[in-house]
């Protein structure tokens, strides 16, 4: 395919490092290497400093270059909840483009007081009125500066070349949807598990018109709290019977927890396979991660994937 490079794709939590390899032989996409390596010592991203990160990182790279060298020099990282913060929020649809980043940087900082909204970049999704919410809406997606500049040294001190950071949900939803052609029928819900957090998203023939991210003390709470998120609300009309499509992803998903989600919401959840469409080089197939851990790889899998 004219233009495309090799590229990984990392997912970069408290822990560990994940990796998903994607090149381009023989006319065809490989899936070319599934790892994972956990750090030393658990991550903590508001207190570590950077130089700590990044030397916690680096030995997790070097021991999986170790395993498996690339063979890409073009990277691209999904990275956890907390280093992002997430509103959706009406918005006046005959705004300009700058005008509507001046718009949200104004709800930013009545959010966020604490915050500078100028330490912030900026991702927005434009959602239009429909039948499920009453008033056009925007999910902003922000992440601190100073978080894109630590992947930025990481490729640097590396010889990478960085092509794309998101959300990890977000970049999951794509694995998503190139797997699965049911995911961009109708109205589809996904939830990603990770950590303290679950997040999710619904999307109605392919495109999001509502994402959040809900911090979690315990995953006995999930239930519930799905309920309530898949209740009809003031400014989202949604009910369960609506929903044509549940998928499910993250880390450590059990056929326990999928077995109870059912149960309580009366929907068949769908423990998708981020790698079920693409071929597999013929070293994987005696990986782990590959055959039994597929679920937990959607996020580095969909930033592999991502073209644009």
């Amino acid at each position: 395919m004219a233009g495309f490079e090799n590229q990984a794709g990392f997912t970069l939590s408290n822990s560990k490092l994940q990796l998903a390899e994607v090149i381009y032989s023989d006319e065809r996409f490989i899936l070319n290497n599934v790892d994972e390596i956990y750090y030393n010592e658990t991550l903590n991203f508001e207190k570590d400093k950077e130089t700590k990160i990044l030397a916690l990182l680096q030995a997790a790279f070097n021991e999986l270059l170790i395993k498996k060298p690339l063979q890409s020099s073009s990277v691209s990282f999904a990275l956890p909840f907390e280093l992002f913060n997430v509103i959706q929020i009406p918005y006046d649809n005959t705004l300009l483009h700058q005008d509507l980043i001046e718009e949200f940087k104004w709800e930013f900082s009545v959010l966020y007081p604490y915050l500078s909204t100028t330490d912030f970049v900026i991702q927005y999704f434009e959602i239009e009125k429909n039948n499920l919410i009453d008033q056009s809406s925007v999910i902003v997606i922000a992440i601190h500066r100073k978080y894109l500049q630590l992947i930025h040294n990481f490729c640097s001190n590396n010889n990478l070349k960085l092509k794309f950071i998101d959300n990890i949900h977000v970049a999951s939803e794509r694995a998503l949807m190139l797997n699965y052609v049911s995911a961009s029928r109708g109205l589809t819900m996904s939830v990603y598990l990770a950590n303290k957090y679950f997040s999710l998203i619904f999307s109605i023939d392919g495109k999001p018109i509502y994402f959040k991210v809900i911090p979690l003390n315990d995953a006995t709470e999930i239930p519930s709290l799905l309920l309530t998120e898949t209740s009809s609300q003031k400014s989202f009309n949604i009910s369960r019977n609506l929903i044509d499509n549940a998928y499910i992803t993250g880390e450590e998903i059990s056929e326990t927890i999928i077995h109870t989600l059912n149960n309580a919401l009366e929907i068949e959840f769908k423990y998708f396979n981020p790698f079920d469409k693409i071929n597999a080089g013929p070293n994987l197939f005696g990986n782990k991660y590959y055959a039994e851990k597929f679920n937990s790889f959607s996020a580095s899998a969909g930033i592999a994937y991502r073209l644009t």
